[in-house]
């Protein structure tokens, strides 16, 4: 991880899980490839001393925020330090398998330029066990990269913790992950690399890890849930009217996000989701009635929940 001929930077960011933190950076040394680096981004309080002495270890970098600046904010932070020229991402929750990023680097290596524009993902493995997850990511699995072919958009869109890799030019060509986005970042990030004419490619094989049980109150919960209905709905509504162009291409996966923004302003309660869609361009008025009926029952469903 030393040598100045860095070619790939792992970026870890954190917000206070430091027992989770020390568990992901332990998988990262069985899955590094070579000419690589890891920046941890801690975007919480500072670390304690057997952090910092894992990450001296490891001979990872670890860089402080302000804090509470987002997980979009803290990657952006770690990109602009990376001297790689292809980003790897791993939340502090989660592990990375055994060989995952080798296979990556093969794979880069084998086809690609540092100033193409491509990216990936895997498959990922849920579990709600912490000592499951270290035997699945410990797990000898051979990983086959290849182009995603199709055109639907929503196939190549992905969580920034599946095993994703990006190339640092494509990365700085849209301009990083929007940290006013606290929920759904990676899914306009996805958007913004296609329509910056993007090539992905994915991973058939469960490459990463993802814990989905109870963090417990020693580490900080899902960034998700920490935030309610409307302010989701928000984050949504910004996704749709920022890449209204590349998603006309696209009807499935318009409606798609569609439906997810209509489900949390339903949730927040009003008529605001029904006025969007009655004045949004570019959807026929039959997908339009389809639409508000999906609204509808979201909207008696969540007044049920109220009572």
């Amino acid at each position: 991880m030393g040598d100045m001929r860095v070619k790939y930077s792992v970026i870890v960011p954190t917000y206070n899980r430091e027992p989770l933190l020390a568990e992901a950076l332990r998988s990262v040394q069985a899955a590094l490839p070579d000419c690589s680096e890891v920046i941890v981004v801690n975007d919480g309080t500072d670390f304690e001393r057997p952090t910092c002495d894992l990450i001296e270890k490891l001979g990872a970098v670890a860089v402080k925020t302000k804090g509470g600046l987002g997980a979009g904010a803290a990657r952006n932070i770690g990109a602009d330090c990376a001297r790689g020229q292809w980003l790897l991402f791993l939340d502090d929750d989660d592990l990375i398998a055994a060989r995952y990023w080798q296979a990556v680097a093969h794979y880069i290596d084998a086809y690609f330029q540092s100033t193409d524009l491509a990216y990936g993902f895997c498959r990922a493995n849920p579990q709600s066990d912490r000592r499951a997850m270290q035997h699945a990511a410990a797990a000898q699995t051979v990983f086959h990269i290849q182009p995603q072919v199709g055109s639907s958009l929503r196939s190549k869109i992905a969580g920034l913790g599946l095993g994703f890799w990006v190339s640092k030019t494509l990365y700085q060509k849209v301009g990083g992950i929007n940290p006013e986005l606290r929920t759904n970042e990676d899914t306009d990030f996805c958007l913004k690399l296609l329509g910056a004419g993007a090539h992905c490619h994915n991973t058939p094989s469960q490459g990463a890890v993802i814990f989905q049980g109870d963090h417990g109150r020693a580490a900080a919960s899902s960034t998700t849930k920490r935030y309610g209905p409307r302010q989701r709905a928000r984050y949504f509504k910004h996704i749709l009217d920022s890449h209204a162009e590349i998603l006309a291409t696209d009807s499935k996966t318009q409606s798609w996000l569609w439906k997810r923004y209509l489900k949390m302003e339903a949730r927040a309660g009003g008529m605001q989701g029904y006025q969007s869609l009655r004045k949004a361009a570019g959807l026929a008025a039959g997908r339009k009635r389809l639409l508000a009926a999906y609204w509808a029952v979201w909207r008696v469903l969540a007044k049920l929940d109220r009572r």
